[in-house]
């Protein structure tokens, strides 16, 4: 053998030893990222939930029960949905009442539906700890 197949099986099994290493060292990071953050401290969530609502719906004779749950990740801001539980109604029914049946048809108009009382309920609360609004009950009649 020559010097130059020498040189070429070394480049050769380094380049592979390197390669093991940094899957080894890559995974290893990977796992470690997973356990953190599924082991680290969750976030605490509350949730109130309204009691059924009934609304008229924009240029229709059609009427929609809802019943909404609003996360939040704050205890205070928890504590003041639920002692301003009127306001919250009051804000989701003027939403509604101005929705037609065609805007709130489907998935992605009840994702749009969910987002609009979102940002409504942030603005009239003005905290941001309000995470997200699920609808346990949706008809239209």
């Amino acid at each position: 053998m020559n010097n130059r197949n020498i040189i070429l099986i070394i480049i050769l099994v380094l380049l592979i030893v390197l390669a093991v290493l940094g899957a080894v060292l890559g995974v290893t990071y990977y796992r470690n990222n997973n356990t953190n953050n599924s082991n680290g401290k969750s976030i605490e969530t509350f949730n109130l939930t309204l009691d059924d609502m009934y609304c008229n719906l924009k240029d229709s004779k059609r009427i929609m029960k809802v019943r909404i749950t609003i996360e939040t990740s704050n205890k205070n801001t928890f504590e003041s949905l639920n002692s301003k539980q009127f306001l919250i109604r009051d804000d989701i029914n003027k939403i509604i009442r101005n929705k037609t049946e065609d805007e709130i048809e489907g998935e992605e108009g009840q994702t749009t539906l969910q987002k609009e009382i979102k940002e409504s309920l942030v603005n009239l609360f003005n905290d941001n700890t309000i995470t997200n609004i699920y609808f346990n009950d949706l008809i239209i009649q």
